[in-house]
């Protein structure tokens, strides 16, 4: 799981071109939404399970919700990036992604769809 969400980030960070598996996808969707479940939940077990005169812990609160959104935004491109490369897979325009910023219960299904068999005309897999 570790090594399909670390290749995406080092090796493909910005790479709308080609196509990525079904497995690739999912397993990076799933160690991105983990981080960042574990991340909210400190933040928020921090925020209402300890006293909020508790200047450290305000601090503290301050820099990971800087850190939260700093890894959301980081993690923006690579994201579409890597959905648009899944669309690839399917033999679909990655321009369908804009549909998923107007409904993106979408971009499930777009995960879910069987890939080409064969070379499609973005990319000889």
């Amino acid at each position: 799981m570790k090594k399909y969400f670390f290749d995406v980030i080092i090796h493909k960070y910005a790479d709308f071109s080609g196509r990525a598996s079904r497995t690739e996808f999912w397993l990076f969707n799933l160690f991105y939404f983990l981080i960042m479940l574990v991340l909210s939940m400190v933040f928020f077990f921090l925020m209402f399970a300890v006293p909020s005169d508790n200047t450290v812990v305000g601090l503290f609160l301050a820099f990971l919700g800087l850190v939260i959104g700093l890894l959301y935004l980081a993690m923006l491109v690579p994201c579409i990036a890597l959905s648009v490369r899944r669309l690839h897979d399917a033999g679909l325009s990655g321009w369908l992604i804009l549909v998923a910023l107007i409904f993106s219960p979408i971009l499930i299904i777009f995960g879910l769809l069987p890939p080409t068999e064969g070379p499609n005309q973005y990319d000889a897999q």
